[in-house]
């Protein structure tokens, strides 16, 4: 292999260097523990995932509400005030996370996945 494996960005390893099969390592599972009260504000969130309004730098600046509760109708899911009230807390953090200025963002957007 010689050089080929030096050049390659996908062999970093010395095992790789000398011929020995590349280990592919299985991406760690992201876990997200959320309170009971709070479940569905966060499914809402998750549900309506797609239905974010973007800056002219493709970031996310707001949930589209409209939109969004299209997807919650299609998906069941019907949000009290209180609940409205954390889905927005939660839409609120998110924004800010994604805005610090002292962290540099790889990519925009966040994506949560729930399973059950």
């Amino acid at each position: 292999m010689g050089d080929l494996a030096t050049d390659s960005n996908v062999i970093d390893s010395d095992e790789a260097h000398f011929g020995a099969p590349v280990k592919v390592l299985a991406p760690k599972e992201a876990v997200l523990f959320v309170l009971p009260g709070n479940w569905l504000a966060v499914h809402a969130l998750t549900c309506a995932g797609t239905q974010w309004q973007y800056d002219n730098h493709g970031v996310e600046i707001a949930l589209d509400y409209q939109r969004a509760d299209i997807a919650w109708r299609y998906s069941d899911i019907t949000l009290t005030p209180k609940d409205f009230e954390k889905l927005q807390l939660l839409e609120r953090s998110i924004i800010s996370m994604i805005r610090r200025p002292d962290e540099q963002q790889p990519e925009s957007g966040i994506t949560l996945t729930i399973r059950r």
